[in-house]
């Protein structure tokens, strides 16, 4: 499984996507969105990437396959990590081991800088920024993968950049790994993760939303698809929970939260099934970068966007 990454999976770091305000896509009838291929993750597969968005750039970093610092690793936390044009990569595991290191990445003078490290060490934690605060949310002590087993964390710390400090925030409702998140009008929105084992399988569609003003969780109507290590990416004022796991094999569903309504729709399904994605949200469109195909360790080049 992932353990084995020390070996194999050294440093990457690519820009996966370029010019995304001139891609176009055109939308499908009944309100349905258009999937659109683009240029493959590059030099090879790619699965348990940090992925962000730069101005114009999508930067990957991290994951499987061979430049970041060490230690090497995958799953740090997931989401749209990215503020004032740097990439922040932070936790994830390497060789067994769970780390709390937290890197910034400055794309234009292409340098790495070491921060303050998170109290919490963690995998498969999903992040979201809100402000100048990054928040970490959940995880796992192991780093075999998405529902390798606990102890599932319902620990949520928030990183202050300007101070470079961190701070606990009220804990998640209940324990889970592997989930996603997104943040929008202020408020956190996460989906879905890992409750338990794969064998079982476990995992959930919970839905729930986090306040940093009140610093309270509310929880939201549940995905339709229970699932985890899917991404989340929004387009106004709608929620796309894509792709991911149901703890035995990889899915191309997309369902599509719509905030002021509170309710789900389905809306055209991935054109490629996977977990373990990298996601950026841009110009109304969401772009889902790499992750695994069939099962985990078999990592793909997909590289393909949304327009709802």
């Amino acid at each position: 499984m992932f353990d084995r990454f020390c070996t194999r999976r050294k440093w990457f770091l690519a820009i996966v996507a370029g010019a995304l305000g001139t891609l176009t896509a055109g939308q499908a009838a009944h309100a349905q969105g258009t999937w659109t291929a683009l240029t493959p993750v590059s030099p090879s597969p790619m699965e348990g990437m940090t992925v962000g968005g730069v101005g114009q750039i999508i930067v990957a970093a991290y994951g499987f396959s061979p430049p970041a610092p060490l230690p090497a690793r995958a799953e740090a936390a997931y989401g749209e990590t990215t503020h004032g044009g740097f990439l922040y990569v932070i936790g994830g595991g390497n060789s067994g081991v769970a780390l709390s290191d937290l890197q910034r990445y400055d794309p234009v003078l292409n340098a790495w800088t070491t921060l303050a490290p998170m109290p919490t060490a963690r995998a498969g934690a999903a992040a979201a920024v809100i402000d100048d605060g990054i928040f970490v949310i959940g995880g796992r002590q192991s780093t075999s993968g998405p529902c390798s087993g606990g102890p599932y964390l319902q620990t949520v710390e928030k990183y202050d950049i300007d101070t470079d400090t961190w701070s606990a925030v009220a804990p998640l409702l209940t324990p889970r790994s592997d989930l996603a998140a997104v943040a929008h009008g202020g408020k956190i929105f996460v989906f879905g993760g890992c409750t338990g084992t794969a064998s079982a399988p476990s995992v959930t569609g919970e839905v729930d939303m986090y306040d940093p003003q009140t610093n309270t969780w509310t929880t939201l109507p549940s995905m339709t698809t229970a699932r985890a290590s899917l991404v989340a990416g929004h387009s106004g004022d709608k929620v796309c929970a894509i792709g991911g796991t149901n703890g035995i094999s990889a899915l191309s569903v997309n369902e599509v939260y719509d905030i002021p309504s509170n309710t789900w729709s389905t809306n055209t399904p991935m054109t490629t099934a996977r977990q373990e994605a990298g996601v950026n949200s841009h110009g109304g469109r969401i772009y889902v970068v790499g992750g695994s195909t069939a099962s985990f360790g078999a990592s793909t080049t997909a590289n393909e966007a949304f327009k709802p």
